[in-house]
Formats: C-alpha cells, sequence, structure tokens
C-alpha cells in the first residue's frame, strides 16, 4: 500500500500527483494552462480555484481552520493572566 498522499492537479484535473510534488507540478501545468484564471488560495498556495468558488473553499479549508485556530489561540494566551497573588 502506497504510504504518500495524493491530490489533483487544479489545472488538469486527470493530473494525480503526490502532495509533496504538487508546488512544482502546478508551476509546469500553470505555464500550459489555457482554461479561466484560478485564484489562488491565501492560505495554501496550492489550493486554486475559480474566484467565485473562493468563499466556499475557505468555509471548509483545513489550512485556512488552522490558521484561525491558531490566532484564536495566540488571543486567549495573550488575555490570559496571572492567578492574583496572596
Amino acid at each position: 500500500m502506497d504510504e504518500f498522499q495524493y491530490g489533483t492537479c487544479p489545472y488538469d484535473k486527470s493530473h494525480r500527483i503526490v502532495l509533496f510534488r504538487m508546488p512544482g507540478h502546478i508551476i509546469k501545468c500553470m505555464r500550459n494552462y489555457k482554461g479561466p484564471p484560478l485564484a489562488i488560495c491565501k492560505y495554501n498556495a496550492t489550493h486554486r480555484l475559480p474566484e467565485e468558488q473562493m468563499d466556499e473553499h475557505l468555509a471548509e479549508c483545513v489550512d485556512f481552520l488552522k490558521f484561525n485556530e491558531r490566532k484564536i489561540m495566540k488571543i486567549a494566551l495573550k488575555a490570559r493572566q496571572c492567578p492574583p497573588s496572596t
């Protein structure tokens, strides 16, 4: 059984790529792409999709959720107060 995770190329749906090779593959495929322009997710540059689908993507983007989770954790840690000394 293969231990690597695979993803689908956003520029050619017939390409199935090992995720750690996806950034390099996207650069190559982007050069030959003739379709409508694809927007790039702010939280993971390998996520590329039509602009009108970006809001829907962000609602379920794992990297966006991780970013917000970390952001909320930082805010919570800043707001944390030391217990009063007796």
